[in-house]
């Protein structure tokens, strides 16, 4: 059954359809331009399947109050993503989460960052690393401090050096030498040279 209105004075229609053959059930809405739907109170939707929908320009959703999503398994989008947030956000995960960024990836943070570990940090990087601070930098570390390199550590400050190699050899620079000791200072070597 078909209820179809024509448009005055032009050949568009707004249509109405059903279909009762059977395992071929289906209702069919047509709007010639425009479609409003207006619900005073709530709305519920069910699909049972797949749900597909297109817009072939722009989408606008306003949610006034709170919005909620549940995803059974997977969520997947592919396309240019821009996020504004006007104020505060806050994102909680009850399981683990998992970011994988093909190409570069920019952090900017235009005020403080602070992070808290409570479990283990591990950081793996295959190439090189490296970490600019324009003004202090203080490592506070409770317990044991281990840094370990294959072929070679330096410590630069201006004219003053301390170098370590993995053949053994120490080496340090600098224009003066204090050494002071609270208690014993022991010197041994296969041979000591003192100029």
């Amino acid at each position: 059954m078909t209820i179809r209105s024509k448009t005055y004075k032009g050949s568009g229609f707004n249509e109405l359809r059903f279909e009762d053959a059977t395992s071929k059930e289906q209702l069919y809405m047509h709007a010639q331009k425009d479609m409003v739907t207006e619900v005073l109170h709530d709305r519920t939707t069910t699909v049972d399947h797949d749900h597909t929908e297109t817009v072939k320009n722009n989408q606008m959703v306003t949610v006034v109050v709170g919005q909620t999503v549940n995803v059974g398994s997977k969520n997947e989008e592919k396309h240019d993503q821009k996020v504004a947030v006007a104020h505060d956000q806050t994102i909680t995960i009850q399981n683990d989460q998992t970011l994988h960024v093909v190409h570069d990836r920019h952090k900017s943070v235009d005020n403080d960052q602070i992070t808290t570990v409570t479990g283990f940090d591990t950081e793996t990087v295959v190439k090189d690393q490296k970490v600019s601070v324009k003004q202090s930098y203080t490592l506070d570390v409770a317990n044991i401090t281990t840094i370990k390199s294959g072929d070679k550590i330096e410590l630069i400050c201006g004219k003053s050096s301390i170098t370590l190699e993995s053949s053994g050899k120490i080496t340090i620079s600098g224009q003066e030498f204090d050494f002071t000791a609270g208690g014993p200072a022991n010197i041994k070597g296969k041979d000591v040279f003192i100029n």
